[in-house]
Formats: C-alpha cells, sequence, structure tokens
C-alpha cells in the first residue's frame, strides 16, 4: 500500500472513530460555555425580561423558559452524545 492509501484506508478512519466522540463533548462545552460567557450580560438580559415581563405581565413565564430552553438543549445534546459513544464501543 503507498502512504497515501494507508492514510486513507487505515489510519484516518480509526483516528475519525476515537476522535467523534470527543468532538462532540467539546461542542456541548462549548454550547454551554458560550452561555456563561451570556451570563456576564445577565443584567441586560434580565433588564430586557423585566421590560418585556412588565410590558405583558409575565416576568416570572419568561426566565423559567430561557431557563427551559437551556436545559432542554443541554439535555438532547448529551444525550446524543452518549448515543454515539454507545455505537461506537460496540
Amino acid at each position: 500500500m503507498t502512504y497515501g492509501q494507508t492514510m486513507r484506508l487505515v489510519i484516518l478512519p480509526q483516528a475519525f472513530r476515537k476522535m467523534t466522540p470527543l468532538l462532540l463533548q467539546e461542542s456541548i462545552i462549548l454550547f454551554q460555555d458560550t452561555t456563561l460567557v451570556i451570563s456576564i450580560g445577565v443584567l441586560d438580559f434580565f433588564g430586557a425580561s423585566n421590560v418585556r415581563g412588565d410590558a405583558m405581565g409575565m416576568k416570572t413565564q419568561y426566565i423559567i423558559f430561557a431557563g427551559v430552553v437551556y436545559f432542554v438543549i443541554s439535555t438532547i445534546c448529551s444525550y446524543g452524545v452518549k448515543q454515539i459513544q454507545k455505537r461506537m464501543r460496540v
């Protein structure tokens, strides 16, 4: 086999199989870190929520909705990564 064939047929498939779960996990961490960075502007967020909540009379619902959306996205991503890791072990 030539060097190119060895890389394409042997090395790279093994490397991708080993790295996929780690890359997906890093994607989840990046999402969570991005949310943490956004939380630095939490005063702006809560200020906008208060203004919007006052206008609509639903302050608490806005804050709870934001938390639920974050929780759902994190949970779905974590579940997906676990399923991919489970398939790759078999």
